[in-house]
């Protein structure tokens, strides 16, 4: 509802549908390289720490740490997949939407220019 009490329509725009999943696939491909650059780079930091059983026990908790992490990556990974998902069926949905209100209006001029409206009122009214 609006402030003057009327329901606001949701008017959807495919194109920025497009765009926005656009968005969002650019936004996953960087995170997941992201994860990857830092994956590594933990990875060799843990290598460096050696084989003392002090460094072990922390390097283990890294590894830990690391898998939790990338299982928190993989859930916001396919929840965006979902949602780049949602945003290109919206978009295809809209698109669906404006050729069946389109063919609608054809159909029904086509409708109105074939059927006479029957007779008209003559000069002074009825």
């Amino acid at each position: 509802m609006s402030a003057s009490g009327k329901r606001s329509l949701m008017q959807v725009e495919p194109a920025r549908l497009v765009e926005l999943a656009g968005s969002s696939e650019r936004i996953l491909d960087a995170m997941r390289q992201d994860w990857g650059d830092a994956v590594a780079e933990l990875a060799g930091a843990c290598a460096a720490l050696g084989d003392a059983a002090g460094t072990a026990n922390l390097a283990a908790s890294y590894a830990d740490a690391l898998a939790d992490a990338e299982e928190v990556l993989a859930s916001l990974a396919g929840a965006l997949e979902l949602g780049v998902a949602g945003l290109v069926d919206a978009a295809r949905d809209a698109l669906h939407a404006d050729d069946t209100v389109a063919a609608e209006l054809i159909r029904a001029t086509h409708l109105l220019g074939e059927r006479p409206f029957g007779i008209m009122p003559g000069p002074g009214g009825r």
